[in-house]
Formats: C-alpha cells, structure tokens, sequence
C-alpha cells in the first residue's frame, strides 16, 4: 500500500504518462459504475480524484493529462447531450469549475509532491550514509579484528622470541660463570704446582747442586799437585756456581719464600730489584717500612698482579721507567703499577673493560682472582704509560668458593 503511494522519479517519463493514462480510464469507468447512483449530478467527482492521486505520483503534467483525458471521457459519456462533445451553455460554469478545481488540485499535487521527493532524496541520502558507514565501521572492525589478530601473532613470537634470548642468556651466564670458575681452578692449581715446583727445585735440584759443588771443592784440594787440572775444576766449580744460581733464582720467581716468610712488602721489594736489574728497567717502590700484613691470599692474588703487570711492561710497553706503589688505608690493600710506555689504545681498553675472551689469560686471570676476592682491578691508559690498579678489601674471605677451586693439589 505504501508502494502505491510513493511519487515516481522524474526520470521514469514513460511509466508516469501509462500512470495518469491509466487514472484517466480508471476515473471515467469508476464513474460509470457510480451513475446509477450519481445521475445527472457529480459529474467529474471520479475525475477529481484520479487527478490528485495522479497529481502526488506523476507531477503536474501527467496530472493534466489526466484531468483533460477524464473530461472528454465524462463529458462525452456522461453529460446531457450525451456521446457529444459539443458545448452546451448550461454545462459552461460546471467545466470552468473542473478545470479551476483541477488547477488547484494539481497545484497542490504538485507541491506534495515536490516535498516528498525532496524528503525521499533525504532519507535515501541519509540511508546511504548510514549503509556506507555501517559499512565503514564493519570494514574498521574487520580490520580491528585483523589487527588484533596479527598483534596477538607477533606478541607470540616475540614472546617466544624474547624466551629464547632469554635461555640462550642463561646458558651463556652459566657457561661463563663455569668458565670463570674454571679460570679461579687453574690459577689456584698454577700457585701450586708454582709452590711445588719450586719446592722440589730448593729441597732437590738445589741441594743436589750443593753437593756437587762440595764434591768439587773436595777433589780441588785432592789434587793440589796436579795443575793441569786445576783449570777445569775451577770451570766445573763457577758452573755449578751458576747452574745454583739459576735453580734459585727459579725458585724464588716461581714462587718466593719470602711471601710466606716475611709478607708481601719485603716480597715485592724483592721481585722489583730483581726485575730492574734483568730488564734494565728503572722502578721506583713506595712501599711503606712498617706494614701490617694482610690475608696470605690477598699477598698471594696481589703478588701474582705485580708479576704479571711487570712482564707486560718489559715485553709490549717499551717504558724506561715504572713506579711500584703499595699501601694499606682504612682497610683496604691497593696496589698500583705505573710506567711511562707506549700505553694501550682506547680500542684495546673497551675489551680489557667488556670481555675476557680478547684480554689474554693473564690480564683475565688477574681480574678475576681480584674480583673472587671481592676487589676492583682497573688498567687506563691516556695514550702514553699505562696504570694498572687493585684495590682488595683486606677483611674478605673465600666463603662461598666452589671447595675444588680452592682445594689443594697432591703432590705427586
């Protein structure tokens, strides 16, 4: 029913024009069906009728045809004389009245119309927008929806990303804290075997070459009366002299007795005459007369720093000078090793402070024995000389050390 009264398009030409022919046909039939009833009076009611509806749907033109079609049809049919279309004078004010009446009910029509077309426009405008934002949200939430899906995908492998850096870290850490101990275990098995070997070279090689050099002195007053002899054994005594002097000297280096004798001040002052007058280097010691001696390992750890800072600055430095200072304050041992070298490139320093794996064992193994015991060991350079410093807290013990790292060895 609401079809039947929506207004057509002005673009639907022709089916507007059947529509007002057809209302045309329509209202005279109707008229015919009303006849009996009406007579000789209403005669164009029918006709009225079919121009408003025509005048809503069809516009004003199709209206007009209607009411000039529905006329003739009444006119002819309907009105005395009838089946004629000649004028007769007392119908003239009934047709004036027709086509005012229908005039006015086209112009009203029209205007109807006209708003319902206007009002339709709107509402299907506004259908439209409303279609196409419907739209426009599902396609946002359809890409929402992909959205969260992808964020949720790569969440998980990030996730799963993320947990395999995390166990490849983990197994890295381990790995190193193993590495670190293993490191802690050889150096501890170094400063024993060291110890050992020196040992057996004193008690040994040492007192073996003693004996010799006896033996000698007693064939030297054997054979007074022989002097061509006399000029070899004088060659085998400075030779075992020497050989003595060498087992000693090995000794001592490997590791000194005057450590576990007399501490680590008079130890250093001892290795530092020894590596001035060998290396021509000179060294100048600050070490205190009177120092209390700390724990045997930090003389042990602080020793084995000196020795090995010493050889570096005689193989890479190319110094003529370095300076030894050693002392004891508000409960710490530092020791620092300066000279005036070559120094280390800045490159260099970034790895001595970031890995162990491009420092060499020695500069390793010195940090990390520093760092057991709880001290701080930093090497600058300011690109000429370099200046190696261990700081250790004197009142720190080897508590929670792995028992094999600080096991001793057996003898064998």
């Amino acid at each position: 029913m609401q079809e039947l009264l929506e207004p057509v398009p002005n673009s639907s030409r022709f089916s507007r024009y059947v529509i007002a022919i057809a209302c045309a046909v329509l209202s005279v039939l109707l008229r015919w069906l009303l006849d009996p009833v009406l007579g000789h009076v209403a005669f164009y009611v029918t006709v009225y009728v079919a121009v408003v509806y025509c005048a809503l749907l069809c516009g004003y033109a199709p209206a007009t045809v209607t009411a000039v079609m529905g006329f003739f049809g009444i006119y002819y049919w309907f009105v005395d004389p009838r089946h004629s279309i000649i004028p007769v004078p007392s119908e003239v004010h009934g047709v004036v009245g027709f086509f005012l009446v229908s005039a006015v009910l086209i112009y009203l029509g029209e205007a109807n119309r006209s708003k319902q077309l206007r009002l339709n426009e709107t509402v299907a405008a506004l259908v439209a927008e409303a279609r196409e934002r419907q739209r426009a949200q599902d396609e946002l939430r359809a890409a929402h929806a992909t959205l969260e899906q992808r964020v949720e995908e790569r969440t998980c492998e990030l996730s799963a990303a993320l947990a395999r850096v995390e166990s490849e870290i983990a197994v890295r850490e381990r790995a190193e804290e193993q590495l670190r101990h293993l490191s802690l275990r050889v150096m501890n098995l170094q400063d024993e075997e060291r110890r050992h070997i020196a040992r057996e070279l004193h008690d040994t090689a040492g007192q073996t070459l003693a004996a010799i050099k006896m033996s000698v002195a007693l064939i030297a007053q054997s054979i007074k009366n022989r002097p061509e002899l006399q000029l070899l054994i004088d060659d085998l005594n400075a030779l075992t002299d020497g050989a003595l002097q060498e087992v000693r000297t090995t000794s001592y280096l490997l590791h000194p007795p005057l450590l576990d004798e007399a501490g680590i001040a008079s130890a250093t002052r001892w290795f530092v005459e020894g590596f001035a007058r060998r290396s021509g280097i000179e060294v100048q010691c600050n070490i205190p007369e009177k120092m209390d001696r700390p724990p045997r390992e930090c003389e042990l750890v602080l020793f084995r720093v000196l020795q090995e800072s010493l050889t570096n600055v005689h193989r890479h430095s190319g110094a003529s000078s370095a300076k030894i200072t050693l002392q004891r304050t508000n409960g710490q041992l530092q020791l620092e090793i300066e000279d005036n070298g070559k120094g280390i490139s800045e490159e260099r320093l970034r790895r001595l402070d970031t890995s162990a794996a491009h420092t060499g064992v020695g500069i390793a193994g010195m940090r990390e024995r520093v760092r057991e015991l709880g001290g701080l060991m930093e090497v600058q350079s300011a690109g000429q000389g370099t200046t190696v410093r261990v700081v250790l807290p004197i009142t720190h013990r080897i508590d929670s050390e792995d028992p094999q790292l600080s096991a001793e060895p057996q003898s064998a």
